[in-house]
């Protein structure tokens, strides 16, 4: 879904940064952020079920990192992405989105939540070179989406389906590979692709297909969001208040690569309880 983001560490690091969370905050309240764009604020919520990304992305917004950074990836009935912390220097008519913050954070994928309307969702590289999902740093998304008719569930039951696929090959070329280093000889190329194809096929045997549950199609008739992205990516919070302004962001004119022509930036955060 994202842009290439290039990183340095492994995971296990941002189990570090993570730790740096506000102590003072009650762990038995909710914790919200308000980021004041350019475009207005949104609120969002961020959830308990995801400690590691609540806790990374309170500290970021308590240490300021976020003030000056763009949103610089917006597609209309899709997400709005900010986070890359280059961005701070608006250079015109750069390719923002390339840097995570020298850090990723391991998925916390969870089968309760799903990318409605307002969702706050991660960004991440792709599965082909980022199998196990971890996600970046410090960038995120707000997801818009759009609203689907009954018709079009069979179509993205098709995507889901067609994605998980090729994320569990990886999965099981990435897991043969550290059992045995030698399957990655370019040499044995097709032993591999052999080996991670028949574990595919009984594992995609034993699952069976994904089908969208019926109160999570309601939720996409009349609130809308991206289905297909459910079950791929973390989804650590949700949009409470501000949903406006990220239909508003969504909706700007870009240039090729999907940044907006007049840059939307983020002037503020604030970590709250109530």
């Amino acid at each position: 879904m994202k842009r290439n983001i290039l990183f340095c560490l492994l995971g296990i690091l941002s189990l570090l940064w993570c730790a740096c969370a506000d102590p003072k905050l009650d762990p038995n309240k909710p914790v919200y952020v308000t980021i004041e764009t350019t475009m207005g604020d949104v609120t969002v919520r961020l959830y308990d079920e995801t400690p590691l990304h609540r806790d990374n992305f309170i500290r970021l917004c308590q240490s300021g990192e976020y003030e000056g950074v763009l949103f610089h990836r917006v597609i209309q009935d899709f997400v709005a992405q900010g986070g890359d912390l280059t961005s701070k220097a608006h250079e015109p008519g750069a390719l923002y989105g390339e840097d995570g913050g020298g850090y990723t954070i391991p998925a916390e994928i969870l089968p309760q939540y799903f990318n409605k309307r307002g969702a706050l969702i991660d960004a991440k590289e792709s599965d082909d070179v980022n199998p196990e999902r971890a996600s970046a740093g410090t960038q995120f998304c707000f997801v818009q989406g759009r609203v689907y008719k009954d018709e079009e569930f069979a179509e993205r039951e098709n995507r889901l389906n067609e994605i998980r696929r090729k994320w569990l090959y990886y999965r099981f070329r990435d897991r043969l590979q550290k059992e045995n280093p030698e399957l990655a000889n370019p040499a044995r190329e097709d032993e591999l692709h052999i080996e991670a194809s028949i574990l595919l096929e009984d594992t995609l045997a034993e699952l069976g297909p994904i089908v969208i549950p019926e109160e999570r199609r309601e939720v996409y008739r009349t609130i809308g969001g991206v289905p297909h992205l459910d079950g791929s990516v973390t989804i650590f919070g949700e949009v409470v208040e501000g949903l406006d302004v990220v239909e508003r962001m969504t909706q700007v004119k870009t240039d090729a690569h999907d940044r907006p022509l007049q840059d939307i930036l983020i002037k503020s955060t604030k970590v709250f309880q109530k």
